[in-house]
């Protein structure tokens, strides 16, 4: 997460909690608002995550309020810090990195199920923030260097199905790089169907006109199926997956 997007969401929360600025600067003992507003603005807050101590008092005061309901992951989204909270910061960001889960299912065969309604999450996906279910912290050096992503751009969600197997399994957990839509190379994707969310393999068709994609699924028992690039709304690359063993 970058600093445009820290302030972004701070002030939704804040928004949906019904806080004016003067308000919220009084909920976490601000001395005024001015003094607050500054965290709003990504020009004067630049750092990518919120301080422990205005996290801590967001976790006391604005958990519950809304519609819908500010949620605990959704607030530490804003920081990398352990979710019991219970002390002190447990997890730093400048050594690890939060990426959210995502309360949604990643159909393998079907479309995924979701609780709540689809929002755009800011990078042309179709995925609610309101809908975080958990924070996995991965080490920052591992993404740059390994996985070559940007933390912001990444969410977790949990896959269904066997269309995918035996690469993907029902119950896996996969992170999805939302600035990467394009399926070239080829590779696993997140799409969104019009239903929910699928997770296929995706490889353009040489020369098509117009562009055509092809839809495949791992397992030989399910069918291909084609579409334009114009009709798959994809989400994003799936660069890194987790199993129970």
């Amino acid at each position: 997460m970058n600093a445009k997007h820290v302030t972004y969401r701070l002030k939704s929360l804040r928004e949906r909690a019904g806080l004016s600025m003067e308000a919220m600067a009084k909920a976490l003992d601000f001395k005024g608002a001015s003094s607050y507003q500054r965290y709003e603005n990504p020009e004067t807050f630049t750092k990518d995550v919120l301080p422990a101590h205005i996290i801590k008092k967001m976790m006391t005061r604005l958990v519950g309020k809304g519609s819908p309901p500010i949620t605990k992951p959704e607030i530490l989204e804003l920081a990398g810090i352990d979710s019991q909270l219970s002390q002190e910061p447990i997890i730093h960001d400048h050594d690890t990195k939060t990426i959210p889960e995502i309360d949604v299912r990643g159909g393998m065969g079907g479309g995924g199920e979701a609780p709540i309604s689809y929002v755009a999450d800011g990078n042309g996906g179709h995925i609610s923030t309101d809908a975080v279910r958990g924070a996995w912290t991965l080490p920052s050096e591992y993404l740059r260097s390994e996985l070559r992503v940007e933390s912001g751009s990444l969410r977790i969600i949990e896959v269904q199905g066997d269309s995918m197997e035996p690469t993907l399994r029902s119950g896996d957990r996969v992170m999805i790089n939302s600035r990467d839509k394009r399926p070239s190379p080829p590779g696993v994707f997140a799409l969104w169907d019009g239903y929910g969310v699928v997770v296929k393999r995706l490889e353009l068709v040489p020369n098509s006109d117009p562009a055509t994609v092809k839809i495949i699924s791992d397992n030989h028992n399910h069918n291909q199926y084609d579409r334009t690039v114009d009709e798959v709304n994809v989400i994003g690359r799936v660069v890194w997956f987790a199993r129970r063993v």
